[in-house]
């Protein structure tokens, strides 16, 4: 059955983030999408439209949980496609939902793989990042041990689809398929990418577009390709000032509290909740413009027993917050329960999704104008509440004016008790970024760094990311900023962002003679743009003046007049037309500060990469590596750490072959004719290099900490898995010359510049970084 923008789809799930997340998938057909919070809601549903019912059905009992996917699927339009949203770790009341939609007779196909978030089906068993889900701890926060395999959590036989039969010709999986559903019993179905969820979507519709398909967003993800229908509107811009937010994070995930914190960081008010007070408490401080984070406080491991009083008194005290706004507020719950009751709380009953500020994280407006972003309390890295933050505020909004904002609690160390924390229901203190001092970094113990920001290529987005990224409140707490580059350029930029009127661009002859405060923007201004550059295009003018930023910022920095450099990105087509051969920032800099070899390092929370090669073809790269730059590559990786605070760094060396030549079994013995012998000489230096490692092992492992570096061979090796992991928060830093220098991690975005869309955070990352690593200022 061939599906199209005319096709209505029902979808359910069992909590709010999941519906929100389900709806977003689907959203790309069309915008007649709805979130519905009322299972007995009954609204017409016309051809073309996709309805997603929160059935607040996680906390519920078994028979209820039935009854409510019963109601939702009862007198529905017969050519009407069904998508249950299952939790991909297989928690909620999955067995008797799975059975009563069994019961409606239509088949059903289960297939909980989430290939986004590294969770995958082999065997019949759900696996997250490649480890068995119950010998995991995954469900660390649940009452019950975690099932051994998908029929088990569903308590019935099952009829099991495996990876050869999914990844199969077309033919043998739809005979496959066939035979499976024949059998009448829920077929599970293995799964490890998006590739094998359409594979499995498209080979179900051909045969019975009546099955109700259940499985996680991975599945919806690939229901929103097939109906097709192209890519939904671009979110709405950030909202004024003037306009209250209100995070509320309400989850035991590990990474919440560091979400947390580096909101705080930013100028965030935070609100440390007591867990369910037996008194009402003093009377809630205002809800003023600004950022404000509401969250529990975590005394010690999380009570799962304690987990729904807890999302009912946050959202008591959110609504009340709310009520003492000075007008409309936004909203960002984390954790579908907690989202599901402040929404309650509210008198909400319908959400409209117009899109996602990253996987998982769905934006959305209720009918009475209001804008809420829920979020899986699973999901997001270090930095996901920052992304949230930006997507819905303008930089200069995120300036707290009341109450005084504190700092986010760190995780309980062993034996603290709550006498530890100060009494009542809220801690109010001043972190430092807040006050307007110094944070101390490693190598920053003195006056703020001044750090050059190169302009890049100003047809890409290099001028749309440095504005905001310098209008970031944490930024001037960390460095003080100079940009090399054009002033009209970035008021220009600062123009169609909407942030004109907050930010004063200034010009000046030399760092010394700049001035740092907030709003202000210190440009040394070389003035090599044309007026008329058009954005996004290709342009030798512009790729000689990302040249001479670059020169002139090396020259202030080996003359000491900055203590760093930070890049924005410069198009290397352009570069080469504008008459400066480099094949990159790293060999340009390398040769205008006179060092003859230096090294790329990647960085993201979550893994370090250094590269043995870069930017060469790949027969050149093995041709070049040699035992010598092995090695020292590896020690200029290890003295970048320990001069960042990492006391005795843990690194992987990756081979070249796959496998690391497997013994010889693959390649000419490249790993031990150009790795090992480079790996012995630094082991007998005191160096814990280890190898040559199979580079998909090695990422896995640096992924879940392991490592703190993986040493890449050549350009593609680091860079890949580098972008799947970290791409939104990646800093490129270049190892070895005589300055600090970071970038961001992307490219010039030829596509977006000039739209003002383009994401700041790698900017960010890339300045906090530079601050961190950056010597104090000498005179």
């Amino acid at each position: 059955m061939p599906l199209g923008p005319g096709q209505r789809v029902l979808a359910v799930a069992d909590d709010l983030s999941g519906a929100a997340e389900t709806a977003a998938a689907l959203l790309s057909r069309t915008t007649r999408t709805r979130v519905l919070l009322d299972p007995r809601t009954d609204v017409p549903a016309p051809a073309g439209t996709t309805t997603v019912f929160d059935l607040d059905s996680r906390q519920l009992s078994a028979a209820d949980a039935a009854a409510r996917i019963t109601t939702v699927l009862t007198g529905l339009a017969p050519d009407t496609v069904v998508c249950k949203k299952v939790d991909s770790l297989l928690r909620g009341n999955l067995a008797a939902e799975i059975a009563a939609l069994a019961a409606t007779g239509r088949g059903v196909l289960l297939a909980p793989a989430l290939p986004a978030e590294r969770r995958t089906v082999r065997d019949g068993v759900p696996h997250t990042d490649g480890v068995p889900l119950h010998t995991g701890d995954a469900w660390r926060a649940e009452t019950a041990a975690p099932p051994r395999s998908v029929a088990e959590a569903l308590g019935v036989p099952v009829a099991l689809l495996g990876l050869q039969a999914v990844r199969g010709p077309d033919h043998h999986l739809r005979t496959a398929l066939r035979e499976a559903l024949a059998t009448g019993l829920p077929v599970v179905a293995d799964a490890e990418t998006d590739a094998d969820l359409d594979a499995l979507l498209a080979a179900t519709l051909d045969i019975d577009p009546r099955v109700v398909l259940a499985g996680s967003a991975g599945l919806a993800l690939a229901l929103g390709r097939t109906l097709g229908g192209g890519p939904p509107a671009p979110l709405p811009p950030p909202g004024p000032a003037t306009r209250p937010l209100l995070v509320v994070v309400g989850t035991a995930e590990p990474v919440a509290a560091e979400q947390v914190r580096r909101l705080v960081a930013d100028g965030a008010a935070l609100y440390a909740l007591d867990h369910a007070p037996s008194h009402p408490g003093p009377a809630l401080p205002p809800l003023r413009p600004g950022i404000t984070v509401l969250t529990p406080r975590q005394d010690g491991p999380p009570d799962p027993a304690a987990a729904r009083s807890i999302a009912r008194h946050l959202a008591r005290t959110a609504a009340a917050l709310l009520d003492t706004a000075p007008g409309p507020a936004d909203l960002v719950l984390t954790g579908g329960e907690t989202a599901r009751r402040v929404l309650d709380a509210l008198g909400v009953r319908e959400l409209r999704p117009r899109g996602q500020v990253h996987h998982g994280a769905v934006l959305a407006e209720t009918p009475d104008g209001r804008t809420v972003v829920t979020r899986p309390g699973s999901y997001g890295g270090a930095d996901s509440l920052r992304l949230i933050a930006r997507a819905l505020r303008a930089p200069a909004a995120r300036t707290p004016t009341s109450p005084t904002p504190t700092p986010a609690p760190a995780a309980p160390k062993p034996g603290r008790t709550s006498q530890d924390h100060a009494k009542g229901p809220f801690m109010n203190a001043t972190p430092a970024a807040a006050a307007g001092t110094a944070p101390t970094t490693a190598g920053n113990t003195g006056a703020l760094p001044v750090i050059a920001v190169t302009m890049g290529d100003g047809a890409g987005i290099g001028p749309e990311v440095i504005v905001p990224a310098l209008l970031d409140p944490g930024t001037l707490s960390r460095i003080r900023p100079v940009v090399v580059g054009d002033t009209e350029r970035l008021r220009r930029a600062a123009e169609l962002l909407g942030l004109a009127d907050q930010v004063e661009i200034v010009t000046v002859e030399a760092p010394a003679d700049a001035e740092f405060t907030p709003g202000r923007i210190n440009v040394i201004d070389l003035g090599l743009l044309p007026a008329d550059l058009p954005w996004g295009k290709l342009s030798a003018v512009a790729g000689d003046a990302a040249y001479q930023y670059v020169r002139v910022a090396s020259e202030l920095a080996l003359s000491g007049a900055v203590q760093g450099i930070c890049t924005a990105p410069l198009n290397k087509e352009a570069l080469h037309a504008g008459g400066h051969l480099y094949p990159g920032h790293t060999e340009l800099l390398a040769h205008l500060t006179g060092v003859e070899e230096v090294s790329m390092m990647l960085s993201t929370d979550t893994v370090k990469v250094i590269h043995v090669t870069t930017h060469i073809g790949l027969i050149d790269a093995v041709a070049r590596i040699e035992p010598g730059l092995v090695e020292r590559t590896v020690r200029r990786g290890h003295d970048a750490l320990v001069r960042a605070g990492v006391e005795n760094p843990v690194i992987g060396v990756c081979g070249i072959n796959p496998h690391a030549g497997e013994n010889g079994l693959f390649g000419y013995g490249e790993e031990e004719e150009k790795i090992v012998p480079a790996l012995e000489v630094l082991r007998a230096d005191g160096i814990d290099a280890r190898g040559p490692l199979p580079a998909d092992t090695a990422f896995f492992l640096a992924g879940r900490g392991d490592y703190d570096l993986i040493v890449a061979m050549y350009h593609d090796q680091g860079h890949g898995p580098v972008k799947i992991l970290g791409l939104e928060a990646g800093v490129n830093l270049t190892v070895g010359l005589p300055v600090i220098r970071t970038s961001v991690d992307h490219g010039t975005a030829f596509d977006i510049a000039g739209t003002g869309t383009a994401d700041p955070g790698s900017m960010i990352e890339a300045l906090r970084q530079a601050a961190a690593l950056a010597p104090n200022p000498t005179g």
